[in-house]
């Protein structure tokens, strides 16, 4: 076949076009691949020689990369089906020295057989990955950084699927409204608001994907206190529906308290006093700063004193001036207030994005005497309201998406089947024998252990398809648009297979195995529900069975199931 392509006039020009690394192998009688052919991307990364052609893995990789490489072709082999894989391996440093680096790899191993069902060839398809990973490791951290945030922010923060009932809520939270964290999730009468409230709109507004910003409002204490808040909320909206949303609330009453008491004073002083964890800046109508408030020192790391009687322009990054400037000549022209979003430095010399709201202040002729700017810092907030987008739809431990979102895939798969007449299965998973990995290794072993049985099952699935951790070792995959039956199959099969090999986690190798259940949606009329409960039930045949196998739902399955892992699917 690989002849019948070289003759191909434009072969050489596509073979050596493709961006990853491709290699064709041969296997002699002795069992050793042999190189046959590798396109010059693969050829230039892994300084190849130029008598490549014929030698050995041994011959041309570290014994280390060459194990790896060589057990994943015999695994393909073995399989009879293509294998896709991550792994590191070693590179040859650009220098030409004889120094490696490791390096992580991600491969499609396809073999092809011949009529004897002989594997004749292998072609195996390589991208170096190891960016994509140092940038997952650098997710982690940031998520860590995000859940120091969560836990020691001054500010009362929680989230809430799309009926709004609390998902999580933070330990300023708790101390604002007087409400324990058990008390808001296992106490059914707790709430915190008054007999007149506006949260009805509000959900209203976030249904439509509106953001809802410094939004004044009343909520009440455990004591019966009422307390005046000033709260942004934030939807997260997935394929144009809120499936829930996040909440950021600020305790203003002792500012309330001191408005009243204020009331006679200038009018600048009011506005600082509702906004004081902001940027407080007062200028002139030429825009000379007159007055900047406290929080610039701990916000921009410069006294209060540095900025008085310089340009408010002077401040802003070049390429906004011109937009800053003109928003100030409106708001003199206008008479009216306005906002913008500009450029500056913080206190580390780092280019933030600040929003400015630009209130006047009118002396006794109605001409404008001051303008008060009131700033903060936006790129903190984006990048705090994205990671808890993040935390609301998936599972802290793997990654995946957590039940509210695969409810919705779900959901969406049924819809497709429905308008397309293709149809869509539900996997339903576990490990098997979990409780004896926690029990014999430790739960810091049994974490690690559900991470690689996480990966996997992803590996072993299509592009489309959703993998989603209900909690402890307990697993679903919907499978959209499927062209038979067959294809869910074979899927079944690859992931009861990939368990069956050892992980590896530190000195330790650990057995595993699953079992799988499975049901098919194929037309209009059947639930979620009832296609939940009959891939329960065909888990109860595999495991019957003796387990590491996948059964499919019909009606001679037995008649009973987990409940346990049903109730969990409706949980909210």
């Amino acid at each position: 076949m690989f002849a019948k392509l070289k003759n191909f006039k434009n072969f050489d020009l596509i073979f050596n076009s493709i961006s990853d690394m491709v290699f064709l192998m041969s296997i002699d009688d002795e069992g050793v691949f042999r190189y046959v052919a590798a396109n010059q991307v693969a050829i230039d990364i892994l300084q190849f020689p130029m008598d490549f052609v014929g030698k050995s893995i041994d011959d041309i990789m570290s014994p280390f990369s060459a194990k790896v490489i060589t057990d994943r072709y015999h695994q393909a082999i073995d399989a009879k089906e293509v294998v896709v894989y991550e792994e590191k391996i070693e590179f040859p440093l650009k220098d030409n020295s004889n120094e490696k680096r490791l390096g992580w790899v991600e491969s499609r191993v396809t073999p092809v057989f011949n009529d004897n069902g002989e594997c004749e060839r292998i072609i195996s398809i390589t991208r170096e990955i190891t960016e994509q990973k140092n940038r997952e490791k650098e997710l982690q951290r940031v998520k860590e950084q995000f859940e120091l945030i969560f836990n020691n922010v001054a500010d009362a923060v929680f989230t809430f699927d799309k009926d709004g009932e609390y998902q999580t809520v933070n330990p300023s939270f708790a101390k604002m409204f007087g409400w324990s964290v058990e008390e808001v999730f296992n106490y059914p009468a707790m709430s915190i608001l008054p007999k007149e409230n506006d949260f009805s709109e509000i959900m209203n507004r976030l249904k439509n994907g509106e953001v809802i910003e410094n939004h004044y409002s009343e909520r009440k204490s455990k004591n019966g206190d009422i307390i005046h808040i000033l709260s942004s909320y934030t939807p997260v909206m997935v394929d144009g529906k809120m499936t829930g949303g996040i909440a950021v609330y600020k305790n203003i009453t002792k500012m309330d308290e001191l408005k009243e008491r204020l009331h006679e004073s200038e009018e600048r002083y009011r506005i600082i006093v509702e906004s004081s964890n902001d940027l407080i800046t007062v200028t002139d109508r030429q825009g000379q700063i007159i007055y900047a408030s406290p929080s610039h020192q701990q916000i921009l790391g410069l006294k209060p004193d540095f900025f008085i009687g310089k340009s408010f322009l002077s401040f802003v990054h070049q390429d906004d001036m011109s937009n800053v400037r003109s928003c100030m000549n409106r708001m003199i022209e206008s008479g009216k207030s306005d906002e913008i979003e500009y450029r500056r430095l913080n206190k580390n010399g780092e280019i933030i994005w600040i929003q400015s709201h630009g209130g006047l202040v009118l002396n006794s002729d109605g001409n404008v005497e001051q303008i008060v700017f009131v700033s903060r810092d936006t790129s903190n907030r984006m990048k705090r309201e994205s990671e808890l987008k993040t935390m609301a739809l998936y599972d802290e431990l793997t990654g995946l998406p957590n039940r509210t979102l695969f409810n919705d895939c779900l959901e969406t798969a049924m819809k497709e089947t429905s308008r397309k007449g293709k149809p869509s299965a539900l996997l339903l998973l576990d490990c098997d024998n979990f409780k004896h990995v926690n029990d014999s290794f430790g739960h810091d072993v049994g974490d690690e252990v559900i991470k690689e049985f996480a990966r996997r099952i992803q590996v072993n699935v299509r592009n489309i398809d959703t993998v989603s951790r209900m909690g402890g070792d307990e697993f679903q995959v919907v499978l959209p648009d499927l062209n038979d039956k067959d294809t869910a199959r074979k899927c079944c099969q690859l992931i009861v297979d990939a368990m069956k090999h050892p992980i590896v986690v530190g000195e330790e190798s650990i057995s595993i195995t699953t079992s799988i259940g499975m049901s098919y949606y194929l037309e209009k009329g059947k639930t979620k529900e009832t296609l939940i409960k009959e891939a329960d039930k065909a888990l109860y045949a595999s495991k019957s069975k003796g387990k590491s196998t996948f059964s499919e739902y019909s009606d001679e399955v037995p008649n009973k199931s987990k409940v346990k892992f049903v109730k969990r699917l409706f949980k909210k």
